[in-house]
């Protein structure tokens, strides 16, 4: 991403050179300021898409319940990190109006009856697939592979006992942002799991082939 890529290395380089840092270390920076410098971006980026689609609740819970999945079980990427960043908004899109057109019109036992095939599916895909590994990380290491498998499972427990209760709470008490919010964690929890899928991963490099022949690098 070639305006961060810039910044996070001229920055490494200075506040390397002024600390007598070796070119190891400030390599290290450099990643660590990129990571943050990408990540504030994303998080800017995705709250303005929110904004201007009047879906901020929808779009901020989405991502960032997909994002956290991601973080443990892997997935296809991009070429690069801007393509990353732009296909992750478009996807997350398209999942809130998933929401804003068909989801929250479902009736409240029907809802139910969603999410816990959605729930049941996301553990049936994480079993078999999690974790995913790509060109950059390709997790051949046993001990990382069961590490990141534990934690992506630990989450989809936490997700899963969220959504249920937040559901239960939701009936009892009819707040209903309640089902806005437990909806929005369920498609976060789709949008990864289905990533993880042929389907996904084909979408993925769909998208990333179509980004590339608009000269977004």
């Amino acid at each position: 991403m070639g305006a961060i890529d810039h910044i996070s290395k001229d920055v490494s380089e200075k506040l390397g050179n002024r600390l007598d840092k070796t070119e190891e270390e400030k390599a290290v920076l450099n990643y660590g300021l990129f990571i943050i410098i990408h990540t504030s971006l994303a998080i800017i980026l995705t709250f303005i898409a929110g904004l201007v689609t009047g879906m901020v609740i929808e779009m901020m819970t989405i991502t960032f319940s997909a994002a956290w999945m991601k973080r443990y079980s892997g997935g296809v990427h991009a070429n690069t990190p801007n393509r990353c960043l732009i296909i992750g908004i478009i996807v997350s899109l398209i999942f809130c109006f998933l929401y804003k057109t068909e989801i929250i019109f479902l009736e409240d036992n029907m809802l139910l009856l969603i999410l816990l095939i959605g729930i049941i599916l996301s553990y049936i895909v994480l079993y078999y697939k999690c974790p995913v590994g790509s060109k950059n990380k390709p997790l051949k290491k046993e001990s990382t592979r069961r590490k990141l498998r534990k934690k992506a499972f630990t989450l989809i427990n936490v997700y899963s006992i969220a959504i249920l209760a937040g559901y239960l709470l939701y009936k009892k008490q009819d707040i209903y942002i309640l089902k806005d919010i437990i909806s929005c964690i369920w498609l976060g929890l789709m949008l990864q799991t289905s990533m993880l899928t042929k389907f996904g991963q084909r979408l993925i490099i769909l998208l990333d082939a179509m980004l590339g022949k608009l000269k977004i690098s």
